[in-house]
């Protein structure tokens, strides 16, 4: 069972949902769309599974994630971020590499490189965090370039698109979406997909 709630960080309104216990995972959505995917309870099993809706688009969105964590008691934590959101959790890890343990990209088809800040795109070989960036089959072509130009961006980042999924492959796959983030935030460096490009069957 998820509870609700916000905190007020710099004058903004910032809702969340959590549940569960352990280690602490924060899925940063858009304020627009925290709506839960079955994904989330599943990973609510074995983390504590924050989902903080953030600003789209406010340069500060990384920072003011970063205030609202520390306010929620998270000084360490896997991230995850979806499409929209991606940017800030790139820059929440490049200000504090040392509080996020890992970081998961769903579907960064929104930021690709060349696109949005310049100023971050061109920090993303400073990313030293583990990073898995995931990629739905049925997502479009776009996506697919996307997800392999940041593998070749941020080093040691793994790539691994999954079947059956569209954009949303926490909703369309959430048993396999699970699978894949709760081992990969707990292998990290150790995970057992190799970075070579692949493919999460049913």
């Amino acid at each position: 069972m998820f509870s609700d709630g916000h905190i007020e960080i710099e004058g903004r309104r910032l809702r969340y949902r959590e549940a569960g216990k352990g280690i602490a995972l924060v899925h940063l959505v858009s304020t627009d769309a925290l709506a839960l995917t079955p994904a989330h309870g599943l990973l609510a099993r074995t983390f504590r599974l924050v989902a903080l809706g953030i600003p789209d688009g406010a340069r500060d969105a990384g920072a003011i994630a970063a205030h609202a964590l520390t306010a929620l008691g998270l000084e360490a934590f896997n991230l995850m971020a979806t499409a929209t959101t991606v940017p800030a959790a790139l820059a929440l890890t490049l200000q504090a590499p040392a509080r996020v343990r890992s970081l998961v990209l769903e579907s960064p088809a929104a930021v690709a490189p060349g696109v949005g800040d310049p100023a971050l795109q061109a920090r993303l070989a400073e990313v030293a965090t583990p990073t898995l960036i995931l990629v739905g089959t049925l997502d479009d072509a776009t996506a697919t370039a996307v997800g392999r130009a940041y593998q070749a961006r941020i080093p040691g980042c793994h790539l691994a698109f999954v079947y059956a999924a569209g954009a949303a492959i926490a909703a369309d796959r959430a048993e396999a979406f699970t699978e894949i983030v709760g081992d990969f935030c707990e292998r990290r460096e150790a995970f057992v997909i190799s970075r070579a490009t692949t493919l999460i069957n049913p």
